[in-house]
């Protein structure tokens, strides 16, 4: 049975409203001098005028007056409340992350000459959402491909504002409710200590090989490292005390304990900046949330080079994308022409540099995390110690996602032998080892 209609009130707003018939309705603002609304027994204890007024609406008979339906939404309109909305009551790197998707989504509108700011927002369709992914999953030169993470995290960037706009009442429903998403793919990299040491001789700067390094202490989480300060440091214990209102979930302090080679790397930095965050780039800026990524996109490339050898370019390909490029360039504030020769380095550059990611390895913090993990759980740390250390509140996340030690078969095999008495036997020659095959 379908629950009856009552007002409730909306607090941002100081206004009772109420859905009747599919509609959201006005009944009005909360009249002084009577007691604050508060619920009882799950319902809203509305003043007598409210009640008056709900009353009127619901003894309106069908056709005497025009239905009160919400004013015609364009899609520009629904991103523009949204993203307000969302700058009010989100993390600055929140909206932040919605603002680029939706900016996004709304330039493929434009290159098919859909206007946002006219279009109605009834008419948006989910084709139009999959095909704006779609065009992103395809290399192009200068541009980074969406992998599955990304393209997910876009159409939810989307999607989530027009059911926000149901969920107010600027809209009915919402015409992207249904759209389909591509399903999360977890990331399955894990570094040993050989693979970390030959990342590290790449990164030629201190600044971010202290950062890959007290991570690779640590096992922090990304935001974390970018919240740390002089203040949260404890030196008597050797560790990072983060407030639950920074930490993730709001709930607990985060403990980040630090080994003697973290405390090496930190306690300079402490002293140089005693104020704002510890972790700042060559530039003494802290890193926001796109620096990371961006380093281990330039590392992505000289890593492909270094295992490409040199990239050789086809001359019609570079040709053709220098005729796509565009003509002028801004030098001092001035308008300039490019050259012949500027237009084909340009395109030479761009293609040698989609050639280079494509081979090269892409590595992230998140990546060093969870080898994190695994490192201390081959060494023999329980999976409760490893997860208190982790910031995790239980080992269910840890056991599920972070524990990579499960693909390493070799170090499986030796401690099977440890467990049945066989103590550790020397790993045999790839010759010697034979496929299985069952007994007849």
């Amino acid at each position: 049975m379908a629950r009856t209609s009552s007002p409730w009130y909306r607090v941002a707003r100081d206004e009772w409203r109420v859905i009747y018939c599919g509609i959201d309705h006005l009944l009005g603002h909360h009249p002084p001098g009577v007691p604050p609304p508060r619920k009882q027994r799950k319902r809203w204890n509305a003043p007598p005028s409210i009640i008056e007024a709900f009353h009127k609406l619901m003894a309106a008979k069908p056709g005497t007056s025009p239905p009160q339906r919400p004013t015609a939404a364009t899609v520009g309109g629904v991103f523009v409340k949204f993203l307000d909305w969302c700058e009010q009551n989100r993390s600055p790197r929140t909206y932040e992350w919605s603002k680029n998707h939706i900016q996004s989504f709304c330039n493929a509108l434009n290159a098919r000459s859909l206007a946002p700011a006219t279009m109605p927002a009834e008419d948006l369709r989910p084709f139009h959402v999959s095909e704006w992914v779609d065009e992103n999953r395809v290399l192009q030169p200068g541009r980074r491909v969406w992998g599955a993470n990304h393209c997910r995290g876009a159409i939810a960037a989307v999607q989530r504002a027009f059911s926000w706009a149901e969920k107010v009442g600027h809209l009915v429903k919402s015409p992207i409710h249904h759209i389909e998403k591509p399903p999360p793919k977890r990331r399955e990299q894990s570094l040993t200590s050989a693979e970390f040491a030959a990342l590290l001789r790449h990164v030629k700067d201190d600044a971010f090989r202290g950062v890959l390094e007290f991570c690779w202490e640590t096992g922090c989480r990304v935001q974390e490292l970018r919240l740390l300060e002089a203040q949260h440091y404890k030196h008597d214990r050797g560790r990072f005390e983060l407030p639950p209102r920074q930490a993730k979930g709001k709930k607990r302090w985060r403990l980040i304990y630090l080994t003697p080679r973290a405390v090496a790397i930190v306690a300079p930095l402490i002293r140089h900046h005693p104020d704002g965050p510890v972790f700042r780039n060559e530039d003494s800026m802290p890193y926001d949330a796109q620096n990371f990524n961006n380093r281990f996109c330039r590392l992505q490339k000289r890593l492909g080079r270094e295992a490409l050898g040199g990239v050789e370019l086809d001359p019609e390909r570079v040709r053709a994308l220098a005729a796509t490029l565009p003509r002028t360039k801004t030098e001092k504030g001035l308008r300039m022409e490019k050259s012949a020769k500027e237009l084909l380095r340009e395109a030479r550059k761009k293609l040698s540099g989609a050639a280079a990611a494509k081979a090269g390895t892409k590595y992230a913090l998140t990546s060093i995390r969870h080898s994190f993990a695994t490192r201390l759980l081959e060494a023999g740390c329980d999976h409760v110690t490893v997860a208190a250390l982790m910031g995790h509140v239980d080992a269910t996340m840890l056991s599920r996602v972070y524990s990579h030690v499960g693909e390493r078969t070799d170090f499986l095999r030796e401690e099977l032998l440890k467990a049945s008495g066989g103590g550790s036997a020397a790993r045999p020659s790839p010759e010697a080892q034979t496929p299985y095959r069952p007994a007849p």
